[in-house]
């Protein structure tokens, strides 16, 4: 059995400000870094064989304390990232709605589908994800691998194993800083915790 723990990134400005940040780097707030204090003792508890993060600082800093603590070599993978927003990074859902009522009619039109402009659709970030979660799991059978990334892939990476399709994207709530235990055999998955946010 391979587990998988699925670590949200700690709470960011962008993220207080409502502002979308996909392949943007945006920085943990002060609440974010007690969260980050707060994970990094529930985790030291727990057997870790390898980490994966993004190439977000916001990962990255997120479970640098448990990698140095469990003296291990943080991974980084670019196809890990949230959704790319394009030319909306940085700008907030109601800013859209605003300034470009046109696209945001079309984001609510064409849901999955829809493609930020020289951005991605829910879609193209699921596929990407789920090529690489794919390949973790194969690397890494009967090992306690940890995922820190972002809200959207983990989303992605949880409908992908328990049903091979993006449609259950937005079942999910992933907030920051929270652990979800996904356990792997044989390709059927198991969701053991979901959404663990009791230690901050």
């Amino acid at each position: 059995m391979t587990k998988l723990i699925l670590v949200r990134h700690a709470l960011t400005i962008d993220n207080q400000n409502n502002r979308l940040s996909g392949h943007i780097d945006s920085v943990v707030s002060e609440i974010g870094k007690k969260q980050i204090d707060k994970l990094t003792t529930y985790l030291e508890k727990i057997d870790i064989d390898k980490i994966y993060t993004t190439t977000s600082s916001r990962t990255k800093d997120t479970v640098r304390k448990i990698a140095k603590l469990k003296k291990i070599d943080i991974i980084e993978k670019e196809t890990l990232k949230e959704i790319s927003f394009g030319d909306f990074e940085g700008v907030t859902f109601n800013e859209i709605k605003k300034n470009y009522p046109d696209e945001f009619k079309s984001i609510i039109d064409k849901g999955y589908e829809y493609k930020y402009p020289n951005g991605e659709s829910l879609i193209d970030s699921y596929n990407r994800v789920a090529n690489e979660i794919s390949k973790i799991v194969f690397d890494n059978k009967d090992k306690t691998i940890l995922i820190c990334s972002h809200g959207g892939t983990i989303r992605n990476i949880i409908t992908y194993l328990i049903s091979n399709s993006y449609e259950y994207h937005w079942n999910f709530k992933i907030d920051n800083a929270s652990i979800t235990i996904l356990e792997v055999e044989n390709g059927f998955t198991v969701i053991n915790t979901m959404n663990n946010t009791s230690f901050i």
